[in-house]
C-alpha cells in the first residue's frame, strides 16, 4: 500500500472549556491532504491503583492513528482538531478527534485519533 495514499480533511477545531468543540475560524480547513490511517488493537492494563499487581485487568482497546508528510499541511494539526475521511471498504464517511501529536521523523506528523 502507499506510505501516503488515503484522502483526508483536517478539520481545524476549537475546544471550550464547557461549549465542546466547534468550528476554529482562524485556520481553514485542509482537503485532499493524502495520509495513512493505521488501526490496531493494543493490550492495556486497568485497575489496581496502587494496590497489588493481581488486581489489574488486561484488556484489549482500540489504537488508531494517521499520519502526514510535514510537506502537505499548511498548519500543523493540534489536539483537538479533527480529521475525515471516506472509509475505503463500505464508503461511509467517518470522523475522528486528534488527541495526541507526535512527531516521530522530521517530515512526518502522526496523529492520535480517537473515532466520534
Amino acid at each position: 500500500r502507499q506510505a501516503f495514499g488515503e484522502k483526508a480533511t483536517v478539520l481545524p477545531m476549537r475546544e471550550g472549556k464547557m461549549a465542546g468543540a466547534s468550528p476554529d475560524p482562524e485556520r481553514e480547513a485542509q482537503e485532499d491532504v493524502s495520509g495513512r490511517f493505521d488501526f490496531a488493537p493494543e493490550l492495556e492494563q486497568m485497575g489496581g491503583g496502587r494496590s497489588s499487581e493481581s488486581n489489574r485487568a488486561n484488556v484489549i482497546s482500540p489504537h488508531a492513528s494517521v499520519s502526514f508528510a510535514l510537506g502537505d499541511l499548511t498548519w500543523i494539526p493540534k489536539a483537538g482538531d479533527q480529521v475525515e475521511r471516506q472509509n475505503p471498504t463500505t464508503a461511509d464517511d467517518e470522523r475522528y478527534r486528534i488527541d495526541r501529536i507526535l512527531e516521530p521523523l522530521p517530515a512526518v506528523v502522526l496523529c492520535v485519533i480517537s473515532r466520534i
